[in-house]
């Protein structure tokens, strides 16, 4: 089982690690909100991959091959949403709509069901859950370690994107800086649709 621990490391910190959806929310949940308040959309990410990843492991690619339809609502979904959550960001100020929703960041909740409009989290989950286990009785432990990577490598890589967003909302604190990281935010919010849609 030892000869899958390099491979599954480097696998679970790429994935993680690179820009996609989840990091460019983080960037912008960090930014308006603070790395503090932003701990439960990182708990919610951490959640919703490592639930998947157990759904993977339970066969979840297959019910994608047998059901495309399934998997391009999804994608839809994803994007459409990634969009609207863009638009919010770039659009919405800390000083304008202070309505409770407008105010806050995602949540646990939130976070982890985005996990399910998240293309990318869907591929890295059912690729690392179709590559890496081990077959016949190591299946289960090769699997098992697989999440033990992801739940210790996971929150430590999207923390970077969260900590960096909040050192751009120190940026943001200036009035003549913010409007301008607002649309930058947002922008590369709805260019990680690149992510989903490739």
């Amino acid at each position: 089982m030892y000869t899958i621990i390099l491979p599954v490391f480097l696998f679970a910190l790429s994935m993680t690690i690179t820009p996609g959806p989840n990091n460019m929310l983080l960037t912008a949940s960090g930014a308006r909100f603070g790395y503090r308040r932003t701990l439960p959309l990182i708990g919610g990410i951490v959640l919703g991959i490592v639930s998947q990843l157990v759904l993977s492991a339970l066969g979840l690619g297959i019910l994608f091959e047998r059901l495309p339809l399934v998997k391009n609502l999804l994608k839809l979904f994803g994007v459409l949403y990634l969009l609207y959550l863009a638009y919010r960001i770039a659009f919405t100020s800390g000083k304008e709509g202070r309505t409770e929703k407008a105010q806050r960041p995602l949540n646990l909740i939130e976070g982890a069901g985005f996990q399910y409009l998240n293309p990318k989290a869907y591929m890295m989950s059912i690729t690392a859950m179709s590559v890496y286990p081990l077959e016949g009785q190591l299946y289960i432990p090769s699997a098992l370690l697989i999440i033990g990577f992801f739940i210790v490598i996971t929150p430590l890589s999207i923390s970077l994107w969260a900590g960096f967003g909040t050192l751009l909302g120190r940026v943001m604190s200036s009035t003549r800086y913010a409007r301008g990281v607002r649309m930058l935010l947002g922008g590369m919010t709805a260019a990680s649709v690149v992510f989903i849609v490739i």
